[in-house]
């Protein structure tokens, strides 16, 4: 991946997520409502019960004086180590290799299987060691920053690129325009997202008058969200939802990425009737065990 947001930084947003979000139940409004039918679910095939639905997470677990074993996502380096996270149930400490100070028992990273109460996490299999975090539980992979404009990939197009000036001044302009959703850069080349602001105008039309100040390699494409609407989003979903990790608008999927302690599928489907398929992509620390 060789692109970034045009200020240099990754488009994602860390929150202030603490070891106390970490053992928050996952709640949003209305995730546990009942449909017409009486049944919860989406109606569509029989929903898995959620006691019996399984998860797999990539953490350490550390036991001190303080309180019982913990799942931890970071592990803090002091001596002896400290986190904090969901309570580990059932835990066997026979079963791993465990390193000791101070009072203080933790392990390496893990692999676990296990179930999710909202608040407790209950092993189901015998831990294993973690793998290098691509795998079930570990991070999504980013997204593709290449451009989707295909006579501009591999350094094609318009000179110019290098005017940094000149760049500033074609963001400042596409920020205050109908429609935008949000620009990234690859190589020399600006992205840039528009929907449909009603004007009768659109990607080429935008184009047209971004060209007044900029003649260097732009490519710009449509978009279903403006970054506005999609900063929205983002900003209720900090609110209503517990256990939020990170959050933040990713102009080159024009979705909002939403990271959570667990990615239960009822959580998945909440989202996907209150905002549309896609809108919000969700991924959590505990992954759903298909």
């Amino acid at each position: 991946m060789n692109g970034t947001s045009p200020n240099g930084t990754s488009p994602l947003r860390t929150s202030a997520a603490t070891a106390a979000a970490l053992a928050t139940a996952l709640l949003v409004a209305g995730c546990g409502s009942e449909d017409a039918s009486g049944s919860a679910g989406d109606g569509s095939r029989g929903d898995v019960d959620p006691a019996a639905q399984l998860y797999r997470v990539q953490a350490t677990v550390l036991e001190n004086g303080e309180h019982g074993p913990q799942l931890c996502r970071t592990l803090a380096e002091s001596m002896p180590p400290q986190c904090g996270g969901p309570d580990v149930v059932g835990w066997d400490w026979d079963d791993v290799r465990a390193h000791s100070a101070r009072g203080t028992t933790y392990t390496d990273q893990l692999e676990l299987v296990g179930t999710w109460d909202g608040e407790r996490f209950t092993p189901a299999e015998k831990p294993k060691p973690a793998g290098d975090g691509g795998g079930p539980g570990g991070a999504e992979p980013a997204a593709d920053f290449d451009t989707p404009c295909a006579e501009l990939k591999d350094g094609g197009g318009a000179g110019g690129g290098k005017d940094t000036a000149g760049r500033q001044r074609l963001l400042d302009k596409a920020a205050k325009m109908p429609g935008y959703a949000g620009s990234w850069l690859d190589g020399d080349v600006v992205n840039i997202r528009f929907a449909d602001a009603g004007d009768g105008g659109g990607p080429g039309t935008a184009e047209s008058r971004l060209r007044d100040v900029w003649d260097g390699p732009l490519c710009v494409v449509g978009a279903e969200h403006t970054e506005e609407d999609l900063a929205r989003v983002q900003k209720r979903l900090d609110k209503e939802v517990d256990g939020v990790l990170t959050s933040g608008v990713d102009p080159v999927r024009n979705a909002v990425e939403l990271e959570v302690v667990a990615a239960t599928p009822e959580l998945r489907r909440e989202l996907d009737r209150t905002y549309g398929e896609d809108t919000v992509r969700l991924t959590g620390w505990l992954q759903p065990v298909a």
